[in-house]
C-alpha cells in the first residue's frame, strides 16, 4: 500500500480520477498533515502517488444542480412544480 503525507490542497475523487480510478483513502483530520493511502486492491505505486500529488491542482466540486438537490430527498422538478402550482 502507497502512502503519502502532504499538506498540499487536495480533491480526493479528482486526484483519484488522474490516477486511474483505482481507489484512494484519506485522512484529513491535520490539515498540514494529510494522509493519502492506496485501496486495498489499488495497482498504484508509491512513485506514482508522490508524482501524482506533485501534479496535482486541486479544483472545487461542481455545486449541485437544482435538480440533483431535488433528488437527492426524493423529488422532481416536476413534483416542485405541482407543490407550488406552477
Amino acid at each position: 500500500m502507497a502512502r503519502v503525507i502532504t499538506n498540499k490542497e487536495i480533491n480526493l475523487s479528482q486526484l483519484d480520477k488522474e490516477l486511474g480510478s483505482q481507489g484512494l483513502c484519506a485522512d484529513f483530520n491535520d490539515s498540514d498533515n494529510k494522509i493519502i493511502t492506496t485501496a486495498d486492491q489499488s495497482n498504484i505505486t508509491q512513485q506514482q502517488l508522490e508524482d501524482g500529488i506533485a501534479v496535482h491542482i486541486a479544483l472545487p466540486e461542481p455545486e449541485p444542480t437544482i435538480e440533483e438537490k431535488l433528488a437527492s430527498i426524493g423529488l422532481s422538478l416536476d413534483d416542485l412544480k405541482k407543490a407550488l402550482g406552477v
